[in-house]
């Protein structure tokens, strides 16, 4: 009797593998021996496919819904289809000169570019669109502005660099009068253009820290203040389209209480933010300091047990040299993984390059 070469047979399991899964994303109808034998051109009999389809069940790539049906990729078998996916396939003209068309003309406010991206996401890809909007602590100042609500009450208007502008309500430890609150808004306004909120704390505490007699008695107020400022949420940190996709769209919709728990993950978005928020951290300390082009999710790598029945495609955008906000896709596992790559590599690149060439509307000429 003789015996296949491993190495062949390996490659041929591979083949039948990624054969499968192809044909599920694109039927969504469980794969037969039968139509792989007719319609796969892989020159293999009826008894060798259900002899590799047995093997690739009892690995974990395949699984069987029924004993008289056919096989369905399991996570184990689009991760193993994922990684396969070596060259991104490209957006056709029609779709990438779309995209495009809507960022020739830039927003005048950070949070509607990001809605309409998420928006776009969402459109395009017929799934679930998500932008993590970038916190106030990675961005550089272009001014703050502090007015008296009260003797301990404050509202601090923060405007970066990027158009971004955020009114945050604050409570002091002690009582500031208006004059001194006065004096401390032109202190920190010396030192915010360009800089991170905790750029500027360090920089104002050295410079009070030599400043006479008359000044010295702000710093413990300014200290409180930026630091509630730096640690200040926005309104809107994660901006999420498309979420009703995701009832149609789940391959195995399981209990009505599952339903309820995803939906729920949709409309609090605060552990969703937390996933994204996640990869920027990872970018952040990759040792070369480039951020990985796209990372995928699938079913149960997902974090939230809420998202098992989902793949997650996601990657990092840029303000100037750094990784500052995450976007991504939600969607069943059954997906066009090349597609939705290329879907957030290009959105993310236009959106990086749309805040790199961001001007401020009273700088322009």
């Amino acid at each position: 009797m003789r015996h296949l070469d491993p190495k062949i047979a390996n490659e041929r399991k591979a083949r039948v593998l990624r054969w499968v899964v192809h044909n599920f994303i694109k039927t969504k109808r469980p794969i037969a021996s039968s139509v792989i034998a007719e319609e796969s051109g892989l020159g293999l009999s009826s008894a060798t496919i259900r002899s590799i389809l047995a093997e690739l069940e009892d690995e974990g790539f395949l699984t069987q819904p029924h004993t008289s049906s056919g096989r369905t990729p399991t996570d184990r078998g689009y991760r193993t289809y994922v990684d396969f996916l070596q060259d991104v396939q490209r957006l056709t003209s029609n779709e990438k000169a779309r995209l495009e068309a809507q960022y020739k003309d830039r927003l005048e406010e950070l949070d509607n570019l990001l809605s309409q991206t998420s928006r776009l996401l969402s459109t395009v890809s017929h799934k679930t669109g998500l932008v993590l909007s970038p916190k106030i602590d990675r961005q550089t100042l272009k001014r703050l502005e502090l007015i008296a609500l009260g003797p301990k009450q404050v509202l601090a208007i923060v405007i970066t660099q990027n158009g971004q502008v955020r009114h945050l309500p604050l409570r002091l430890a002690v009582p500031i009068a208006p004059p001194r609150l006065a004096a401390l808004n032109r202190l920190i306004n010396e030192h915010a253009v360009g800089r991170t909120i905790k750029e500027v704390r360090e920089a104002l505490s050295a410079g009070l820290e030599e400043a006479g007699r008359d000044l010295q008695d702000l710093q413990t107020v300014a200290g409180q203040l930026l630091g509630e400022v730096d640690r200040a949420e926005g309104p809107e940190p994660l901006y999420l389209e498309g979420a009703a996709t995701l009832v149609d769209s789940l391959d195995q919709p399981g209990e009505f209480g599952e339903l309820q728990s995803v939906m729920r993950v949709m409309e609090e978005r605060a552990a969703l933010a937390n996933v994204l928020e996640a990869d920027l951290q990872a970018a952040l300390a990759r040792p070369d300091g480039k951020p990985r082009a796209v990372r995928i999710r699938i079913g149960g790598e997902n974090d939230l047990p809420e998202l098992k029945n989902l793949s997650l495609v996601t990657t990092t955008y840029m303000m100037k040299d750094r990784a500052v906000g995450v976007l991504g896709i939600l969607g069943p596992k059954r997906m066009e993984y090349e597609r939705m790559m290329a879907l957030v590599q290009t959105l993310g690149g236009l959106l990086s390059r749309s805040l790199a060439a961001w001007e401020p509307e009273d700088e322009r000429g």
